[in-house]
């Protein structure tokens, strides 16, 4: 009697198609990480910048009622006053206007 184990009883063409799949799947799951990184990174940033992010959460507290219309007005102010400073500080001046 020969008995034969799993590997010599199926076709090496067989083995070589089922390792390309593997390299695959491993290859476009690497790739769709790395499209996911970039995306989500470049959509923080825009609302890091803007500030509209914590604006709209702002607004969400305060009709959830976890703070009160001084505190928002407050919180805004700063938040608008943070995000102008901010702009100002990355525009960049002419020399010769000086």
């Amino acid at each position: 009697m020969h008995s034969l184990t799993l590997s010599q009883s199926i076709d090496p063409k067989l083995w070589m198609y089922f390792v390309i799949l593997l390299a695959v799947i491993f290859v476009g799951g690497i790739a769709i990480f790395a499209i996911r990184r970039a995306l989500f990174s470049q959509d923080q940033s825009i609302t890091h910048k803007t500030g509209g992010g914590l604006l709209e959460h702002l607004d969400e507290m305060k009709r959830n009622g976890q703070i009160t219309t001084e505190e928002y007005e407050v919180t805004r102010k700063s938040i608008i006053e943070e995000a102008s400073r901010s702009m100002s500080e990355e525009t960049p001046t002419d020399p010769s206007s000086s």
